[in-house]
């Protein structure tokens, strides 16, 4: 029997919209049932919320400051509502002060989600956005990073596998994820990719910018909590099936994805128990074509032997090509014990895979015996530093053997270089080839705890355990062949065009074996233990509420690689476009099978659309394909052991608590709360690998330990009538990553003539990064909407940045990647948000709303970073998003414009690309700064459902309608450098409940 203690012993039912539609459905849009008003759910302008009511309000979205310790946790004990999920999809799992009442919500269109996103938004302690699914398995976006893409002060931008991932926020990608408050790892990493949780799982998302004394450390961009559904949030017996059919435009392929959750609970003579589970399974064709214009060298270096102009190292046909197939499982369980003690249980499986890799139809121009004809210029010219072989000349350093460094600039010319507008390339060498990239990531988490509260204290305990592993396979080859003539535009719509005999592309006759395979293996595999208590007390006085918790973490991290080239030479045969060509070997000559070869691609800027076969990766991911290739060139019929020299082995604890006060004073008619608190941690971290000396293998290992004090506090001002301004202050950490902490070097040999051969340096020093941030905002709520600003600031320091210097070890080029703390970073900006629904209109036209944000983002490298004076790579300065929303009648629909403005894109300062120069430094060892810059570009996306019955729920959709592209150029917009197309999805699905 339900504890009565924890129910109300009369249920007023509140009715704000009773419709019907055409077939006589009945809708109950939006239902309350409740004693009282919840403090954090009274109608925008109803009464100002009552804080400060003992045992009047909910703790977790009541006064500023009083929430369970565990809510950080994912242990956010059952709040008794008896509601049903479907009708709380984003419900944040907080306890109610006992005798408190429940209250049913229902959630279904975009509306409510969006009151439920601006309610999260206006309780918060700290400042938070949130996005709410309109109903169970419908976030309103595919991915978690599309989801969170309208949120203000949040970027994305396009992955390989052509969905938006990369999630920034204010200009860092240094942020903290969690599952129902746990941490969350990717194997050896410090973040989690978000690309391994369905959005379709979620019910809500709540991106943290701020940071509270309670909170986990280490993600100084802020945090990301993915919410996940629970069994006490469903009143029924609920068993949800949704089914969606998703096409992509540019794959032309039907891609399924669907979903099961089934929830339910019992009363028993020990008490209310309640189970669920969820699960859900999608499968994604993709590709993503790609048109590269790639470093730009000299045209009077051989083989052109024509002076004046900038021509590209290669010109790629290169689309990333593959399936995506992503299923995950998530079961709960809660057992209410007494009215006071709750005990809990979850588990997480993920499971992702991808075979996206590229494919390559490449012209050559630098490759022996080509010839360059019917060249014409642009009129973008400028002097540039020539070396030798035609491009940016480097700065070489040098170690003697007392172990000093000495650095010189390489030999060079000044020269008055043009890009090229377009040219003819006669007797050229096309390259052909692929990559047959195979990536699966698993992610386990088993968690459980228990939760205690009564009369004003409460107290969790919550213990994880997630294992994480991630391998990747990749056998690459190559082949090529010469043909008489290609033409190549520069600038056709931001990118390249490739003019070519038609039947070339797709002709296989004249392919011969080139440069060398490839073997290119690696695993890596995470623990992640923690546990944690926490204790929070009511208080009568100045502080409303104290906290307090200990935490502590224990990670390992393994990674182990091979990257094993073996060239066409090694084998005896020759290259073509090198001078040992005649000797090249005719694939159809060779002992391999006829799949071999087939279509691996197709490329929109050759002869305006055309596919091009190639070495093909269903062949190279078969071991029947990977042992031909292997006994053609004389190696085991088995993938190679893994390199010592490239792995390491990394164990770190940390052990933190925190305390934190909240406050809360009456001052007349306003009210003036928040919390103030300070985090301690200390972390312990051993990092070893090992180092070669010939044939003779040496263990390094490096030892740290470092303690941080993160202070933090929070002031609001709510005035009547739902406006209320905030100020917040907190100190974050980011520790750096594994890979850059690994006190070993590893060098890479490339059997590639244009590539350098490359390297990594670890540094085992590195010193976390530290941040200090302000936020001030100005909120108003009322009854049809919001309107939010926020400025912030946040000084970074200790920044972790990667510098590529070339050196020459025994006799050889290096291009070795190093990471240090030297840079440091100012953020400030301002962020406005806001939505609107015309309740004032007549009839359906009440229906329509509006919803808007927009995000100005100020960053500077400071320092003696390579950069300062640059913004953050990846941020834009502007930032909008802008929609028209319905919700009538079981009706609801969006259609959001999305818009981001210029940002540079990556650096390419160590690269050979020619660039202008500083006339003063002309003779001085200083490589000038070159930057790609993505072009100022939007995104059109639409939803649409409709409420057939309580029961079916159908809804359309579609991303990217107008088939935007995301077009680079390098240090000039003249020169540009690459064009994407990303994808368009248009989708169509059903939600049934039972």
């Amino acid at each position: 029997m339900r504890h009565k203690s924890r129910m109300s012993i009369f249920t007023l039912l509140c009715v704000n919209e009773i419709t019907r539609a055409q077939n006589n459905v009945l809708f109950i849009r939006f239902i309350l049932t409740c004693t009282h008003w919840p403090d954090h759910l009274k109608p925008n302008g109803a009464v100002e919320r009552a804080r400060g009511e003992k045992g009047a309000q909910n703790p977790a979205a009541g006064r500023v400051g009083h929430r369970d310790p565990g809510c950080r946790s994912g242990t956010c004990p059952r709040r008794d509502t008896g509601t049903n999920q479907e009708e709380v999809p984003g419900e944040a799992m907080a306890p109610p002060s006992e005798g408190e009442p429940g209250q049913d919500i229902v959630v279904i269109g975009v509306r409510q989600s969006l009151e439920r996103a601006a309610e999260v938004k206006r309780d918060a302690v700290q400042v938070v956005d949130a996005v709410v699914a309109d109903d169970i398995g419908k976030l309103p976006d595919p991915t978690v990073a599309a989801a969170l893409q309208r949120v203000p002060g949040i970027q994305v931008q396009n992955d390989r596998n052509n969905e938006l991932s990369g999630v920034r926020i204010r200009g860092l990608t240094d942020i903290l994820t969690t599952v129902n408050g746990r941490e969350v790892i990717t194997t050896t990493g410090r973040g989690f990719d978000l690309q391994d949780v369905p959005a379709e799982a979620l019910a809500r998302i709540d991106a943290y910018k701020s940071q509270t004394a309670d909170q986990i450390e280490g993600g100084i961009a802020g945090a990301i909590d993915l919410r996940l559904n629970r069994p006490f949030n469903f009143r029924d017996p609920t068993l949800v099936l949704t089914a969606r059919q998703n096409y992509a435009v540019t794959a032309d392929s039907g891609n399924p994805q669907l979903g099961l959750l089934a929830a339910g609970k019992t009363d028993s003579p020990i008490g209310e128990i309640g189970a669920l589970i969820s699960a859900t399974y999608s499968r994604a064709d993709t590709i993503r074509s790609q048109s590269n214009l790639t470093e730009r060298r000299y045209s009077d270096s051989g083989p052109l032997n024509t002076p004046g102009y900038l021509i590209p190292q290669v010109v790629q046909n290169m689309p990333d090509v593959g399936r995506v197939t992503r299923h995950q499982v998530n079961a709960a369980f809660q057992w209410q014990a007494t009215p006071s003690l709750e005990a809990y249980a979850d588990g997480l499986y993920t499971y992702f895979n991808t075979t996206t890799g590229f494919a390559g139809f490449n012209v050559q121009p630098f490759t022996n015996g080509t010839r360059m004809t019917e060249v014409t210029a642009s009129d973008y010219c400028f002097d540039a530093r020539v070396n030798a072989n035609g491009t940016n000349p480097q700065i070489i350093s040098r170690v003697d053997e007392e172990g000093n460094v000495t650095r010189e600039l390489q030999p060079f010319e000044v020269q008055r270089v043009c890009e090229f507008e377009s040219a003819r390339f006669e007797n050229a060498v096309i390259n052909q080839n692929s990559s047959s990239r195979d990536v699966t990531q698993r992610n386990k988490m088993i968690a459980g705890g228990l939760n205690f509260d009564q009369g004003g204290t409460s107290a969790t305990l919550d213990v994880a355990y997630q294992t994480s592993r991630a391998v990747t396979e990749n056998f690459n080859a190559e082949v090529g062949q010469r043909v008489a003539s290609v033409f190549v535009e520069s600038d056709v719509d931001n990118g390249q065009r490739t003019t070519i005999d038609p039947s070339i592309p797709l002709s296989s006759g004249n392919l011969s074996l080139r440069n060398s395979i490839n073997q290119n293996f690696s695993r890596g595999d995470g623990e992640l233990f923690q546990a944690r208590a926490d204790f929070a007390q009511d208080l009568n006085g100045l502080l409303s509420t104290l906290k307090a918790g200990v935490r502590y973490a224990n990670r390992d991290a393994r990674f182990q690689n091979v990257q094993q080239v073996n060239t066409v030479g090694s084998i005896g045969f020759g290259n073509i476009g090198t001078p040992t060509e005649a000797n090249a070997r005719l694939v159809s000559s060779l002992p391999l099978s006829p799949d071999f070869i087939g279509v691996i691609g197709t490329a929109p800027r050759i002869n305006d659309g055309m596919a091009f076969v190639g070495p093909n990766p269903e062949y190279l991911r078969s071991e029947r394909g990977r042992n031909e290739l292997r006994a053609l060139f004389g190696l085991p019929l088995k993938a190679p052991a893994y390199d010592p020299t490239k792995e390491f082995n990394a164990n770190e604890a940390t052990y933190a608590g925190y305390v934190e006060g909240a406050y809360e004073v009456p001052i007349g008619d306003l009210t003036l709360d928040g919390v103030v608190g300070v985090r301690i941690v200390k972390t312990e971290r051993t990092i070893s690998g090992f180092e070669r000396d010939e044939d003779v293998l040496t263990p390094v290992t490096a030892e740290t330990s470092d303690t941080d004090v993160l202070p933090s506090a929070t002031a609001r001002l709510k005035f009547p009538g739902g406006f209320q301004t905030r100020l917040t202050y907190s100190r974050s950490i980011r520790r750096p990553d594994f890979d850059s902490l690994n006190p070993t070097e590893s060098l890479t040999l490339v059997g590639n003539v244009f590539l350098l051969n490359n390297g990594q340096r670890g540094n085992p020093n590195l010193r976390p990064q530290k941040s200090d941030s302000f936020d001030a905002t100005a909120e108003y709520y009322f009854d049809s909407g919001y309107i939010s600003v926020t400025g912030y600031y946040r000084s970074i320091k200790d920044r972790v940045v990667t510098s590529n210097t070339q050196e020459e070890i025994d006799g050889l080029n290096y291009l070795i990647s190093t990471p240090r703390n030297v840079g440091a970073v100012d953020l400030k900006g301002i962020e406005v948000s806001g939505q609107y629904f015309f309740d004032f209109l007549p009839g359906a036209l009440s229906g329509f709303g509006v919803q808007g944000a927009f995000t100005l983002a100020d960053s500077k490298i400071k320092g003696d970073d390579p950069l300062a004076g640059n913004p953050l790579v990846g941020v834009s300065k502007y930032n909008y998003t802008t929609g028209l929303l319905y919700d009538k009648f079981g009706l609801s629909g969006r259609l959001i414009w999305t818009h981001r403005s210029s940002y540079i894109d990556a650096d390419n300062t160590g690269g050979v690309q020619l660039r202008p120069f500083d006339p003063a430094r002309e003779d001085e060892a200083y490589l000038p700064v070159l930057l790609s810059y993505a072009r100022p570009a939007g995104r059109l996306d639409f939803s649409v459902a409709y409420e057939v019955t309580e029961a079916l729920r159908l809804d359309v959709g579609g991303t990217n309608i107008l088939r935007n592209r995301t077009s680079i150029y390098r240090g000039n917009e003249r020169i540009n450098f690459a064009l994407f197309g990303d994808e368009t999805v248009y989708t169509i699905g059903a939600r049934v409940k039972f």
